[in-house]
């Protein structure tokens, strides 16, 4: 005869609730987070930063938070000086990873800054909150008043024939840095549409111009002008967007100041180094790659790259200037 009495029935039924509870809570943690929800955390985290109030964020207890590289408490830095956000406005989402990207620009006392963000989320708890702050007054280069709305082409998915599978992509992506590193053009699959910008200014073009005559980005890469960037270290792709051809990596240039470019020759198209300025103007002071080779430093660079059909068609990117050999923090 079964054992019916009332305590041991009592005890069974707690036994049981507290199973339920807990498969109920693992359930819920274990919940996936699709773009939609990705997006959305962006935003929270966007919404708080400019309202000075991290309490408004769920986070995990072991939350890491940094800016510029430097491991922080979560509340520094930015989140004290932010005014307001700007109309430029991207994003990236990937739930395989469980990340979400933003580029953006912010009014920091009045002045424009470029604000880059990662997220990383468990049980739709932020656990990993990377930020880039790029400051003018860093004397770093761009044109951050021409960032008004991102381009259309960002958000548009590509056609399954022209996509690739997540590992194709950032092998793709790599070798774009390894060209620049091995000073060969080569091996890196550019489209002939090719563009780059870089702090809101294009540092490359697939097109032919008054002031840029035609060249390929490989024969850029391949002429040894771009000698000045040692090593790409800490080399990080964290977010692949398949559909929409995208990868997003955060990598360390590494300039030691001793190694002598050609970097006063005459551009003869628009590559790093060659006809932007320091100061992002038309190259009537020094190419911007002077300023970087002069001195040993360090950039950090989030570079978000559009691969169709297995070839780069587009990369835009926030460089941020640090002291020479810093870590990334991560």
């Amino acid at each position: 005869m079964p054992d019916r009495s009332p305590m041991r029935f009592t005890l069974l039924c707690a036994i049981q609730f507290l199973l339920a509870c807990g498969l109920s809570r693992a359930a819920g943690h274990d919940q996936t987070c699709d773009r939609a929800c990705l997006h959305g955390l962006m935003d929270e985290y966007l919404a708080a930063l400019v309202a000075h109030d991290p309490s408004r964020l769920a986070t995990t207890p072991g939350v890491k938070f940094t800016e510029n590289t430097n491991r922080m408490a979560l509340g520094d830095g930015l989140w004290q000086t932010i005014g307001s956000l700007g109309t430029f406005k991207l994003y990236i989402e990937d739930p395989q990873t469980r990340q979400a990207a933003f580029y953006g620009t912010v009014k920091e006392n009045g002045v424009t800054a470029l604000l880059g963000v990662r997220l990383k989320e468990s049980g739709r708890r932020l656990e990993e909150i990377e930020t880039f702050v790029v400051r003018e007054a860093s004397g770093i280069h761009g044109e951050f008043g021409r960032l008004i709305e991102a381009e259309p082409v960002w958000e548009q998915s590509i056609p399954r024939s022209e996509r690739r599978s997540r590992e194709a992509m950032t092998q793709i992506a790599n070798r774009y840095f390894e060209g620049i590193v091995q000073g060969n053009g080569d091996i890196v699959p550019f489209a002939e549409d090719f563009s780059r910008t870089e702090n809101g200014l294009q540092t490359a073009s697939g097109s032919a111009g008054a002031s840029q005559p035609a060249q390929s980005q490989a024969a850029q890469f391949s002429s040894k002008r771009f000698s000045y960037i040692h090593e790409i270290t800490d080399r990080r792709f964290l977010l692949v967007d398949p559909e929409r051809g995208l990868v997003y990596a955060v990598v360390m240039f590494q300039h030691p100041g001793n190694i002598k470019t050609d970097l006063f020759a005459p551009a003869r198209g628009g590559g790093a180094g060659a006809a932007p300025s320091a100061r992002g103007g038309s190259g009537t002071i020094a190419p911007r790659g002077f300023s970087l080779a002069s001195y040993p430093n360090t950039t950090q660079i989030i570079e978000l790259f559009r691969i169709s059909g297995g070839k780069i068609h587009r990369i835009f990117a926030y460089v941020s200037l640090l002291p020479y050999r810093q870590r990334p923090g991560w």
